[in-house]
Order: C-alpha cells, then structure tokens, then sequence
C-alpha cells in the first residue's frame, strides 16, 4: 500500500511540473523582435570547491521593443558560459506576455531546462523507491540478523 502513495505522489509532482511548464509557454506566446541597446559584460570572482577562486562573466543586456505601437524595455543577465553573446543594435527575437507586454522571456529553452530537471529528480526518486521496496523485499525473507 506505501508504494501506491509514493508513486502517487511522484505522478501528483509530475503533473503540476508539466502544467507549470505548459502554463509558462502559452503565457510567453507572442514573438517580437527586440534591437540590443545596452551590452556590459561584468567579471565577478566565485568560490569554488575546486579551485580558490574562480572567474565567473556575468552577460547584463538591454533591449527595446515594440507591441501594438507600444515602446517597451527588457533587461536580462545571463551567467557563466551562456550560449548567447550579444551586440549593440543586434536584433533578435523575444517572448512577451500579450496581457502583460512589459513582462518578457528571452526563450522557452531555460523552461526546458528545469522540465529535464523536474524529470530527472523524479526518476531518482523513483528509483529510489524502487531499490526500497527491494530492500524491503529482500530483508524480509532473511530476516534480521
């Protein structure tokens, strides 16, 4: 009877994982183009386990846009070794919220990236689960000791 609560449980924390990542893309649904207005990159000093100290970029980026003849700000940062590197005046295109048009995303791929997360922690919880009931299984037919 416990394993049907933990697999319930697991299936519960799946679901609202996938409706949380669901609700986020049909939120950011329009796709505008953005020009690049502001570009600094800062180096900051973070320390590692590995190392004393380690450099870390920080990407911090400005970009306007416009929706329904509206003019409207974005600003993001982005650290460590992220994939874009942008310039002043580059265009590129950007998610925006349409009942919310101040409110934007650069891209649905970092939501994509804490799905595989979610994903990934419930196998381990799974698996988890199931060398437990093995355990369990196995224990029982010794005994204890």
């Amino acid at each position: 009877m416990g394993f049907v609560i933990y697999f319930s449980v697991l299936v519960l924390i799946a679901v609202i994982g996938i409706s949380l990542y669901n609700y986020n893309i049909k939120k950011y649904s329009v796709c505008v183009n953005a020009v690049i207005t502001q570009c600094d990159v800062r180096v900051k000093k973070v320390s590692s386990s590995h190392h004393s100290s380690q450099l870390r970029k920080i990407y911090y980026y400005m970009c306007e846009y416009y929706y329904e003849g509206q003019h409207y700000t974005y600003k993001f940062q982005e650290g460590g070794s992220f994939q874009y590197i942008f310039a002043v005046g580059q265009e590129t295109e950007i998610y925006i919220d349409p009942d919310r048009p101040d409110k934007a995303i650069l891209s649905h791929t970092p939501d994509k990236v804490g799905l595989i997360i979610l994903l990934s922690i419930l196998g381990l919880l799974a698996l988890a689960g199931i060398v437990l009931l093995i355990l369990i299984k196995v224990y029982s037919k010794i005994g204890p000791v």
